[in-house]
């Protein structure tokens, strides 16, 4: 092929490659996941790499790569392109010395760049279409960077970059030749977009005042509501008979007759409102099947014939007679009576038809899968990857097995550790499941033609708070405040929560998976686990609650006899424990600690409880903040900075005398040595004499 061939619409197939032929392979020595067919170098439409495997959560559709866009001498170097990306180690490109990284690029990647290709194609038929890539110089690329930047899309501008540079890397296994030098040179592709780099994650983290209600309201459905709606669904399955086990209906007034007559039947009322039905109307369709046993849907379907008519007049004479009541859903099946927000008692749900059964098997998927998201910080590809019979154990802990696949090639079997609520949501998933995957589809009709249930977890998530929020009031569930919900927020927000505890981090970089080779965690996982202002505050609300909890025992002591205290604090301490007595004694009930402790904690909202001492959290006072900038010690006390025999926040207690009084027997026992250096032994003193001013304090140092 003439290397100064013009970009044309000529007919593909005049393109032949120079390096690659047709019956080629497009993926060699590779692990396949699956048994489906491995395209050829020379289909010159799209190849189907599912063999490859593919993430759930973009798709199957996310393992083609697609060519029919580009025209002429472009398809055939877009295909060149993806089958270097592809094999990276091939001979081919060992051949032309190529040696880059062996690791194959991943088919998202390769259509990132195919995109990004699909640009400059076209800018190039349009600016320069007698020119060859082998004459462009910097200045046209400049232009086409211009001109793409004008979109205002930094990412297609990031895409159109990588692409033009790969025209660079492999243009020694492009036909006809690429790019003889580097497009842009050593500038980042970041930098080039005009995209600004930040070390803030765009994560959002979910608000606490949504976090906590969603997940006990989820919580609610997978441990109660579900029995019912399986119940529900089971009575459903066998009313409505599969078309092979049913009779026809020979004498069907007589049937409707003696239906109408027994005790304890009552008519079916539509609970929702869909398409032509309304909510409160008759359900025709399922009263036929109750009176006929399962064996008709037609009784009283068929309105121009005279005879259905007849028998729905009988049904609506015999409610207004009062010798048939009616019920709203009409299935047997009752709810389990739960404790409402007012107090009182009852079942959760007026009554199940199969139109609320979808709904309600919907939202109990939909529950299980933000309770297992958020508390096993799985990402959404690994969540659609667990697979029916993936629950185990993990160094004698409950886990669940999936597929690792971020950053990943090959089987990634992995295991997560789980709490036991988990399991159960595990379980409940599986036992909604159609199909193999534990979360897809409920609905058979929804089943696509290689057996996956597609399971949209971006529309799904978009109105969940909002169809929890519509439920009766009935079902006792807290209101959820507006937000919008996406699968990547569960797994953050509950790294920022897991973080807080001790050794938070080094748990987090083994149960997130980061990849590192860590005594403690890497970088990735600190970020990835920096609270918000939202979570900062919900963390200093529960440190207050704990706080308070501790001090009802303060009081009840202070109460029963004269309280031990050392420190600079200690007789503030005690001053404001004697004004929450004077205030209880007038306003707190015997036995009610909720309001003691809430009176507490507004007293002492800046208390820090500790393990030497006490903080009363008084800036004004603190030694740790003394000769600090402005703006270091506006951010309050500073725990790591304490000094607790000087500090007018310090308050010690009889729960910190034996540490003290350690402290003084360790430091007498150093001075007994008579070889210490005096600048030592004067040290040394001074320590003693300051823990003496505690330990005197107290009877027993």
């Amino acid at each position: 092929m003439s290397v100064d061939r013009e970009y044309s619409a000529e007919p593909v197939s005049l393109f032949a490659s120079d390096y690659w032929a047709s019956d080629t392979a497009v993926i060699s020595d590779r692990h396949l996941e699956h048994d489906f067919p491995i395209p050829f170098f020379g289909d010159e439409d799209r190849w189907d790499l599912s063999a490859l495997g593919w993430n759930p959560a973009a798709g199957r559709h996310s393992a083609v790569l697609l060519f029919d866009s580009f025209i002429g001498e472009w398809n055939l170097r877009a295909r060149e392109l993806a089958m270097a990306l592809l094999n990276p180690v091939h001979p081919v490109l060992r051949g032309q010395m190529i040696y880059l990284r062996a690791t194959p690029a991943h088919v998202k990647t390769i259509r990132s760049k195919l995109e990004g290709l699909k640009r400059f194609a076209a800018w190039y038929a349009d600016n320069l279409p007698d020119t060859p890539l082998r004459d462009l110089h910097q200045s046209h690329l400049d232009g086409f960077l211009t001109e793409v930047k004008t979109m205002g899309i930094p990412s297609r501008t990031r895409q159109a970059v990588d692409a033009v540079r790969e025209l660079h890397t492999y243009a020694a296994v492009l036909s006809g030749g690429g790019i003889p030098f580097r497009p842009w040179g050593d500038l980042h592709t970041i930098a080039l977009s005009g995209q600004k780099s930040s070390a803030e994650l765009s994560t959002p983290v979910i608000p606490p005042q949504v976090w906590w209600p969603l997940l006990r309201a989820c919580w609610q459905y997978i441990n109660v509501f579900s029995h019912d709606i399986f119940a529900a669904a089971a009575e459903w399955s066998a009313l409505d008979r599969p078309k092979a086990e049913r009779v026809k209906v020979r004498h069907p007034e007589d049937t409707l007759a003696r239906w109408i007559v027994t005790p304890g039947n009552r008519v079916p009322l539509h609970r929702m409102t869909y398409g032509r039905f309304r909510e409160g109307e008759i359900h025709w369709t399922l009263l036929s099947l109750l009176v006929s046993d399962g064996h008709s849907k037609q009784m009283f379907s068929e309105l121009d014939r005279p005879d259905v008519l007849r028998r729905r007049q009988d049904i609506v004479d015999a409610i207004g007679s009062g010798t048939l009541a009616t019920a709203r859903g009409g299935l047997a099946t009752k709810a389990t009576a739960i404790e409402r927000a007012d107090g009182s008692v009852g079942p959760w749900i007026d009554g199940f038809d199969p139109a609320t059964i979808r709904v309600q098997l919907k939202l109990l998927r939909n529950a299980c899968y933000v309770f297992c998201a958020a508390l096993t910080m799985m990402r959404d590809s690994e969540l659609l990857s667990i697979k029916k019979g993936a629950l185990t154990t993990s160094y004698g802990a409950p886990a669940v097995t999936s597929q690792l696949r971020k950053g990943r090639r090959g089987t990634q079997r992995r295991n997560w550790w789980i709490i036991e609520p988990v399991a159960q949501a595990i379980a409940v998933a599986e036992r909604l499941a159609l199909g193999d995957d534990v979360f897809s589809s409920v609905r058979r009709e929804h089943r696509a033609h290689d057996g996956a249930g597609r399971f949209d977890r971006h529309s799904e998530l978009k109105q969940f708070i909002s169809q929890l929020n519509g439920q009766s009031a009935d079902a006792g569930l807290e209101p959820i405040p507006a937000f919008q919900l996406a699968p990547h927020m569960f797994r953050r927000t509950m790294a920022v929560i897991t973080a807080q505890q001790p050794d938070g981090e080094i748990a987090l970089g083994i149960q997130l998976k980061h990849a590192a080779r860590r005594a403690v965690a890497n970088g990735t996982t600190s970020g990835y686990a920096s609270e918000t202002p939202e979570w900062a505050a919900e963390f200093e609300h529960e440190l207050q609650e704990a706080v308070a909890s501790r001090l009802v025992g303060a009081w009840s002591s202070h109460q029963d006899h004269e309280m031990r205290l050392a420190g600079a604090g200690a007789q503030r301490f005690r001053d404001e424990l004697e004004k929450v007595e004077a205030v209880a004694s007038n306003e707190v009930k015997v036995g009610d600690e909720r309001t003691l402790r809430a009176l507490l904690r507004d007293r002492f909202s800046t208390l820090r409880w500790g393990t030497v001492n006490h903080c009363l959290g008084i800036p004004e006072q603190a030694a740790c903040l003394k000769g600090l900038p402005a703006e270091a010690a506006a951010g309050g006390v500073m725990p790591n900075r304490c000094q607790p025999t000087a500090c007018g926040n310090s308050v010690v207690t009889e729960e910190h005398a034996p540490i003290w009084i350690a402290e003084e027997r360790d430091l007498v026992a150093k001075l007994r040595d008579r070889k210490m250096a005096p600048h030592n032994r004067e040290q040394l003193e001074t320590e003693l004499e300051d823990v003496r001013r505690i330990t005197r304090k107290f009877t027993d140092a």
